[in-house]
Order: structure tokens, then sequence, then C-alpha cells
């Protein structure tokens, strides 16, 4: 080998080993960027979790359409509240961190996807999808703008204050889809109201998701 050569293979080298350290290090970097953004969960087995939902087909699915990453954070929060179903306690647990971080708007955004209304909503957006920047458009707006399009039930409400509720947001917003949701105890208050809520909401047509823990009210505008 020449000596040419031999400079030329050095400086080959410890530029490889360079560029291969710097890979390393931007690698480290992001895991030590996700561990600190989750270190506000301070439950190891949840953030395991929380990391697990990054090889999920639903997220990638959801980053397709959603730019945002702070959104996105809370949709993956949402699907590890989904995943901890049968574990009422650690579930408890995320809400709550998840609404002394992000607020009542943040908690409800993560519960829009763990109950699977997003996933509905979708569905109901593809069927008259115009364009695909709409529909992407269409999801951001309901994501940033929940409490115009969805009313959360809690347990300690009565009929008569959601139903007041609901033609509130219904008349104030003229919302195109209007979303009611209960789980738990708050699913048969729901129920209680459906029939007064479809005698009201007269420019809707209603479709149901219902099982024993959960009530979902989809209204959906009917155009002239």
């Amino acid at each position: 080998m020449s000596y040419d050569d031999t400079i030329e293979s050095a400086v080959k080298g410890a530029t490889e080993g360079v560029l291969k350290w710097g890979e390393e290090f931007i690698k480290k970097l992001a895991i030590k960027f996700k561990d600190r953004k989750l270190a506000f969960i301070q439950d190891e087995k949840t953030i395991k979790l929380v990391k697990e939902q990054y090889k999920s087909g639903e997220l990638a699915f959801y980053k397709e359409y959603v730019e945002n990453k702070e959104m996105l954070f809370l949709l993956k929060m949402g699907l590890t509240l989904r995943s901890l179903e049968k574990e009422e306690i650690r579930k408890m647990n995320l809400r709550n961190k998840i609404f002394d971080k992000y607020g009542v708007k943040g908690l409800h955004i993560a519960q829009f996807v763990e109950n699977g209304i997003l996933n509905r909503y979708i569905g109901i957006l593809i069927d008259n999808i115009a364009s695909i920047i709409k529909f992407k458009k269409d999801i951001m707006n309901i994501l940033e703008n929940i409490e115009k399009h969805v009313l959360f039930v809690k347990t300690e409400d009565n009929e008569r204050y959601i139903i007041k509720q609901a033609t509130i947001i219904t008349s104030s917003h003229l919302s195109m889809i209007f979303i009611v949701s209960g789980i738990s105890s708050a699913a048969k208050i729901v129920r209680k109201c459906e029939s007064r809520l479809k005698e009201l909401l007269t420019n809707y047509t209603l479709e149901r998701m219902s099982s024993g823990e959960e009530e979902i009210l989809f209204f959906k505008r009917v155009l002239n």
C-alpha cells in the first residue's frame, strides 16, 4: 500500500468513526429526550407501555394525518390508557398525571383515542372525504377544539345538565359531528338522555357505539 493510500484509508476510517459516533450520539439524545418527556408519569411499567405505542399500527396511521408532535403525544397517551383497560389503578394514575400536566383538554384528547371515538370519527370523515387536505384539517379541528364537538359525561352529571350542554354546544358551534360520551356509570346517564337528545337535535341523525361499559352517541348534521 502506498503512502497516499495509507493516508486516504486513515482519513476514511476517521470520518466513518466520527459519523458513526454522531449517529449513536443522536440516537442516545433522542432516547434521553423521550425518557425525559415521559418522566412525569413516574411509573416504569406505564412508561414501558407508552414506548410500546411507538410501534402501534394505529399510531402510524395517525402520524400520516396529524403533524403536530404535541398532539401525537397525547394520542399516544390515549392508546396507553386503552392498553391499561384491565389495570384500573394504573389507568387512573395515568389519567391524573395527564390531567396535571395537560389539563382537562389534554385528558379529553387522550380519552378521545382511548374510547375509540377518534377511529369512528375518522371513519365518518372518510365516508364523505373531499380531499386529503380537508381530511387533515377536519381531524386537527376536532382535536384542537374538542370541547366544541364532544361532551364527556361525568358520573356526577345529571340528565338536565347533559341536555342543556348538548343544545348549547350544537347551537353555538354548529358542529357537523357532535359526540356525547359516557363510560361506566356515566354510560347509564347517556342512555337515559338519548331519546330526549334525538327530539331536540332535529338537524342531526344518530349513530350509537354501545357496550356494557360505554355509551357514545354520534350526532351527524343533516345538510339540506
